[in-house]
């Protein structure tokens, strides 16, 4: 376990009672993700993903973890449906979780609650 992930808490939950379940998973689950960079030489189609979370607007695969302040990094598809668009960059956990829609639903980020984690060239979208 590195020294970032000794100390691991998870970020607090301002939308848990409206979502119904955590956003994020138990901490050993957490401590279990690489820290930010720890995977950038291991090619894009084996990073392992260890999160999925999902709304009506958008999917997030995440791969990297800072448990400091909850930013992570990993494939996203924001706003449309075709996998070409997704893209590799920084994810702000704590920006997803407390995001509620007034528009359609459903309204909150969820995290995917039966997702196993998986290289990411067996469980990202196909173009």
């Amino acid at each position: 376990m590195s020294e970032q992930h000794a100390e691991i808490t998870r970020p607090p939950e301002i939308r848990r009672e409206e979502r119904g379940h955590d956003f994020y998973p138990a901490a050993e689950i957490l401590a279990a993700i690489p820290a930010l960079y720890a995977t950038e030489h291991i090619p894009v189609g084996e990073k392992t993903v260890h999160l999925h979370y999902f709304c009506a607007w958008g999917d997030w695969y995440v791969t990297e973890f800072n448990p400091l302040d909850g930013e992570a990094f990993g494939w996203a598809m924001v706003g449309h449906h075709d996998p070409a668009m997704g893209e590799w960059g920084y994810i702000d956990l704590p920006a997803l979780e407390s995001h509620r829609s007034e528009r359609g639903l459903p309204h909150l980020v969820e995290r995917d609650l039966d997702f196993d984690p998986a290289p990411a060239g067996e469980c990202l979208p196909r173009r």
